[in-house]
């Protein structure tokens, strides 16, 4: 499912999103900022030592380090709220917003985001849907002069249609407010 928003393409794909041939990845971390062990063993020790020396990162803000091994420019390490902390839509809707912002201020085109806080962390798949892809949606209203490519990359397909569904429903909404441009 792709559509353009104002001047932005935006994508969602089932896929894993270590795979995806894109500028930079967000990836789900803690405040401690520890890496995911399959994101530590493609990126090597120099990303968790930069992770390190950044030091702590609280709840719903990201940060940005090089990719180490990978052949992307950058990984943006987000800090997504658990289900049930208080606050939720606002924590996971800022660090959505903190990333994007992130990979436009390093120069990035492409960015690649999960559905942040989903799994361990407890966040419903709908809810976060619609946060994260109402961030995106606006973030393209502040016409970015670098990010060209969002890529929503999801684990499974229950979570890809319900995104899908979310992201047809908000293109839908903006087309009959006659909002932006919008292209399907």
């Amino acid at each position: 499912m792709k559509a353009k928003v104002n001047k932005v393409t935006i994508q969602i794909v089932q896929d894993d999103i270590l795979s995806l041939l894109v500028d930079t990845v967000v990836t789900v971390t803690d405040t401690n900022l520890t890496l995911h062990p399959a994101l530590a063993a493609k990126a090597g020790a120099l990303v968790q030592q930069a992770c390190n020396a950044i030091g702590w990162c609280d709840i719903g803000e990201a940060v940005i380090t090089d990719a180490g091994n990978m052949p992307i420019s950058k990984i943006i390490h987000a800090v997504g709220p658990r289900w049930g902390e208080g606050s939720e839509r606002g924590k996971l809707a800022n660090v959505t917003l903190q990333s994007l912002r992130l990979a436009e201020q390093n120069r990035l085109k492409s960015i690649a985001i999960p559905a942040i806080s989903t799994g361990i962390l407890g966040y419903p798949i709908e809810n976060c849907a619609k946060t994260i892809l109402t961030q995106i949606i606006d973030f393209t209203f502040e016409d970015p002069r670098h990010v060209k490519t969002i890529i929503v990359c999801l684990d499974s397909s229950t979570a890809y249609h319900i995104f899908k569904a979310e992201f047809l429903s908000q293109i839908d909404d903006l087309k009959e407010a006659g909002d932006g441009k919008v292209s399907v």
